[in-house]
């Protein structure tokens, strides 16, 4: 499975262990309500505050002091405010305190506990004595968040967005609802944004170009929908997808698998892989002729990233982004020339 592919959570539970939660859970803030479309709240600070998602409304009573993330990025939107969880959910990298460079320095001497991505473990958590659990970009079935919820106050993913098409926006603000730094986190976003359109109109070679976010994973092919919270910013540096693409991934997993005889959806301005340009699946992809003989390969439109580019391109956070805007825009813009001689650190070698 790719890595900005997450596949679905487990959601069984065995009667004794959902019978310890409900002893543990002891009144829970959250309230039922229709779906909204947003989790992002107000920029109100004050509390109680009710945010809004897939599967109603959660009314959070104080300001949390123990915050269990479970979506697989939320940690980067509450260190960027200043708020450490006491659990966060690994999603992949091998990280310590499952925790990336771009937001190291921000725990601090902090050890946040680290929660697997297999399955939730409902009775570690509760053990955790949360004041939130939040699942943003999880995307956390019915069954779980019911679960979730007799632990404590739960926000799920928004509704009618996709599990995986949060935007680093929506996060941003729905971590500065939670924490009660709502006008914090407005100035993050506001300063993003206009830090990000800088950019994209200093790379006037990116805008209308074609692009695809492809991976190589476990000898299969993928294609990444635009809804992608990383294809969006990809998007949003001027590049775009063709609506083949876009219908191909139009799906729960917003995600295709190519055959090789479909390397031509990749035979785009500037193609994205998520794997560096040493992995084994891609010195698979360099020695296959159907993929080879394409423009896109001959003329070096290609950007490989390797574990760190593209983590910091898959969490899009309001700490990664600026790792993407440093680092992989330039290499993008290079591959977008069309000259062979043009280089970065993310083309092949």
């Amino acid at each position: 499975m790719s890595h900005t592919r997450p596949r679905r959570l487990s959601t069984l539970l065995t009667a004794a262990a959902l019978l310890l939660v409900t002893l543990v859970a002891g009144g829970c803030a959250a309230s039922e309500a229709g779906p909204a479309d947003t989790a992002s709240g107000s920029s109100s600070a004050a509390f109680p505050t009710t945010l809004t998602h897939a599967f109603g409304t959660t009314t959070i009573a104080a300001k949390p002091e123990r915050i269990v993330v479970v979506g697989l990025k939320e940690q980067d939107y509450f260190l960027a405010l200043g708020e450490v969880p006491v659990a966060i959910r690994d999603w992949y990298g091998n990280m310590p305190n499952a925790t990336w460079p771009w937001a190291r320095e921000r725990l601090g001497e902090a050890r946040p506990e680290v929660l697997a991505r297999a399955e939730l473990d409902y009775e570690k958590i509760a053990a955790l004595r949360p004041d939130v659990i939040v699942g943003l970009s999880s995307g956390m079935s019915r069954q779980e968040y019911d679960l979730l919820a007799k632990i404590a106050p739960t926000v799920a993913q928004p509704a009618g967005d996709g599990s995986w098409a949060v935007t680093w926006q929506q996060m941003t603000r729905a971590a500065g609802q939670i924490t009660g730094r709502s006008a914090e986190a407005e100035t993050l976003v506001a300063d993003l944004e206009k830090r990000i359109a800088s950019v994209a109109g200093a790379q006037p070679r990116l805008k209308g170009a074609r692009t695809v976010f492809a991976s190589t994973y476990e000898g299969q092919y993928y294609l990444f929908s635009p809804e992608t919270t990383a294809s969006k910013v990809l998007l949003d540096l001027g590049l775009t997808m063709s609506p083949e693409v876009t219908t191909l991934t139009d799906n729960a997993n917003q995600s295709a698998t190519i055959s090789r005889e479909r390397f031509d959806l990749t035979d785009v301005d500037v193609a994205v892989w998520s794997e560096a340009a040493t992995d084994p699946g891609v010195a698979t992809l360099l020695g296959d002729p159907l993929y080879t003989r394409l423009d896109v390969h001959t003329q070096r439109r290609e950007v490989f990233l390797g574990t760190e580019a593209n983590g910091a391109l898959a969490f899009s956070s309001v700490l990664s982004l600026p790792y993407v805007l440093d680092k992989i825009v330039p290499a993008l813009a290079a591959a977008a020339d069309g000259d062979p001689a043009t280089d970065s650190e993310y083309s092949a070698k």
